[in-house]
């Protein structure tokens, strides 16, 4: 009797088991199909949910097929040859290849083969596993092209800079390798020097509408007044050297003109970045002569690569927090007002992500709901990327806002956004900016570029620790977009409270990613943040 019932039980647990494996199969999160390796064209016998929304075709239309109707013109020979292999071989591989779904939209398909055995340890299946992996190959194409624009626009540069390959190496290898604005203004003017008369490089400084002389070396450098301690550029500049020197800052173009005696030509070279005016370079021709148009093209790249690299030093003043201004400018025309009105609620800034094909960031929202922002923002013209948490207090969800003049400003000017809160008719931004100049000349920008805007505050800020901005800006570093993206949702959507606010899973949805690849990032994330505390 006892015999007996501990055979039910056993076949029970089988059945049970078998039961359990079916079900996981047909519910995964990736396509799984298996083959009979007996038959001679490897038919479909199993094809699960996944596989079909993946590719569009329903298990009783696969079954009894070869996997490779899911080919089409554009499949390449190479990865479907190696699985060819692997299957000759009895041997498991991973390869990417472009498949077509049912209705004829190709899509990247990574795949992964492997053999089952049976009890004579022949190949009896295969098993496959499919993962649309489009958006990451897209991505990667992307970077891929920008990478060969930008490898295509420097060689295309080089090529051009060649008749002046002294100074353009002097320059650029002092932009590249100074660690502070006053040693690049230096190397600058002492690698110009070296093939010029002599050079000269001052920032521009809107308060007084006047370029500042910061460093000069060779004739530029004498005490013959040849380059003074300050030119005015107000109302079109004060002589042959202030017309020269305003006219590049207005027209932000190099502007040739020749001195009073007559002689040396002078060339005025602005410097700046989209929106932002760093200053102007002087450069003083040799012997009478005169610029030709290859070192007038010379000079513009020189004076983007120096602007270049002197916004790219204060931006890392800003992160430092080295004598920052911190700016609070309102703005009344906003998408983010648009949003705030249609919910009648308060929009409060948590953080931005890099890990998607747009800026998007993290807002707190009160007395909103998931539902009511999906539809407000569709309204609104804002994206809504995923809802990280829902209380009773309100919800925290991932927007993009279409704010590019924003963005742009900021970027411009080295400045960092430190915080953001939106109601019923106004926005107030809070931002950080390396330098007085750089803070006067992005209020003005707001102030131009957005219409009832005001600058609400203005205030010179060292409060920041430097070791804190230090330590912060070495661990972002460290972390990839998606380690740091998975960190920011799960701490700002409360994974870390018990009972969690945000399951793993809905973090991971919100990531387009699967569980346990989501956990992946973040124990990445963990383990980086917690080497970098306990490695000081």
């Amino acid at each position: 009797m006892d015999g007996t019932d501990g055979m039910v039980t056993a076949a029970s647990a089988d059945a049970v088991d078998e039961a359990l494996k079916t079900r996981a199969m047909d519910e995964a999160p990736v396509g799984i199909t298996v083959a009979d390796a007996t038959e001679p064209d490897m038919p479909l016998v199993y094809a699960n949910a996944a596989f079909e929304r993946i590719t569009g075709y329903p298990p009783e239309y696969a079954v009894g097929r070869n996997c490779r109707f899911l080919q089409g013109e554009t499949t390449r020979a190479e990865p479907v040859a190696e699985m060819r292999a692997a299957i000759e071989n009895g041997a498991a591989t991973t390869v990417e290849l472009r498949n077509y779904r049912r209705d004829g939209e190709m899509f990247w398909n990574e795949v992964t083969i492997a053999p089952l055995h049976d009890e004579d340890g022949d190949v009896a299946y295969y098993v496959g596993f499919q993962q649309d992996v489009t958006r990451r190959k897209r991505a990667e194409r992307a970077a891929a092209r920008r990478a060969a624009r930008i490898e295509r626009e420097r060689a295309a540069q080089e090529h051009l800079l060649e008749r002046l390959n002294g100074v353009v190496a002097e320059v650029t290898s002092g932009v590249a390798e100074a660690r502070s604005r006053s040693e690049l203004e230096r190397r600058v003017v002492d690698g110009l020097a070296g093939t010029y008369a002599g050079a000269w490089i001052g920032s521009y400084e809107p308060a007084s509408e006047a370029v500042v002389r910061q460093a000069a070396a060779g004739w530029a450098g004498s005490d013959d007044g040849t380059a003074p301690e300050s030119i005015a550029v107000e109302e079109g500049g004060d002589g042959v050297l202030g017309s020269a020197v305003a006219r590049s800052i207005t027209d932000r173009d190099v502007t040739i003109r020749s001195c009073a005696d007559g002689t040396v030509p002078v060339a005025a070279v602005p410097l700046h970045y989209g929106d932002a005016v760093y200053g102007v370079v002087g450069v003083y021709a040799e012997n009478n002569s005169e610029f030709d148009e290859h070192e007038r093209v010379v000079l513009t790249a020189l004076g983007r690569a120096v602007a270049t690299g002197i916004n790219t030093l204060e931006s890392q003043r800003t992160l430092r927090g080295e004598d920052t201004v911190e700016l609070q400018f309102t703005v009344m025309s906003h998408p983010l007002v648009d949003l705030a009105k249609e919910l009648d609620c308060r929009l409060a800034y948590r953080g931005s992500v890099a890990d998607r094909d747009r800026p998007t960031s993290l807002f707190e929202l009160s007395d909103g709901t998931g539902e009511s922002v999906r539809a407000a923002a569709a309204e609104t013209g804002i994206e809504l990327h995923a809802v990280l948490f829902e209380g009773d207090e309100g919800c925290l969800v991932e927007l993009s806002v279409a704010d590019t003049e924003l963005r742009t400003l900021l970027a411009d000017h080295g400045a960092e956004l430190r915080d953001v809160t939106a109601e019923h008719s106004i926005a107030r931004f809070t931002v950080e900016v390396a330098r007085e100049s750089l803070a006067r000349s992005l209020a003005d920008g707001v102030m131009e570029r957005f219409e009832s805007s005001e600058l609400a505050s203005y205030r010179q800020s060292s409060e920041r620790t430097e070791t804190r901005q230090e330590f912060v800006s070495r661990l972002r570093e460290e972390l990839t977009d998606r380690q740091y993206a998975a960190l920011v949702r799960a701490y700002t959507g409360g994974f870390f409270e018990w009972p969690h606010e945000a399951t793993g899973d809905d973090l991971a949805e919100a990531m387009d990613v699967c569980r346990s690849t989501f956990h992946e990032h973040l124990r990445a994330a963990q383990r980086k943040l917690i080497g970098a505390i306990l490695d000081r």
